[in-house]
């Protein structure tokens, strides 16, 4: 499980698709969206150029698998993001992100035009 979410992190963004099932959500609570398969996969595309990764850390309990990961966005700037997956059969079926700071946390306009629906709350 472990190098799944390893190699997860690594991909391209065309490649990430291919660890989700096909009706799998990914929840960014700082930012209070869903984001379906399609949305994650652009929403990975906009950061590829824009940091690199490091993972911190991997816990597995049962089905979920919890990642802290560091990013860097230049020398000076380092984030965090804790992951926790849901994962079945090989696949990834629903992602929760928590992100700090979050304070430049600029939605892109794309997935401020979400429906409500679309939204946690």
């Amino acid at each position: 499980m472990n190098e799944f979410l390893i190699k997860y992190w690594k991909k391209q963004p065309e490649e990430v698709k291919h660890f989700f099932h096909s009706e799998a959500l990914s929840y960014l609570h700082d930012s209070n969206e869903v984001l379906t398969v399609d949305d994650w996969v652009a929403h990975f595309s906009e950061l590829a150029d824009d940091w690199d990764t490091t993972v911190d850390r991997i816990e597995t309990l049962g089905e979920n698998c919890y990642m802290t990961i560091t990013f860097h966005r230049s020398p000076s700037w380092n984030g965090f993001v804790t992951s926790i997956f849901t994962i079945n059969d090989g696949k990834i079926t629903e992602l929760h992100e928590y992100y700090s700071p979050c304070d430049d946390n600029v939605v892109p306009q794309w997935r401020e035009d979400l429906k409500d629906e679309e939204k946690i709350t």
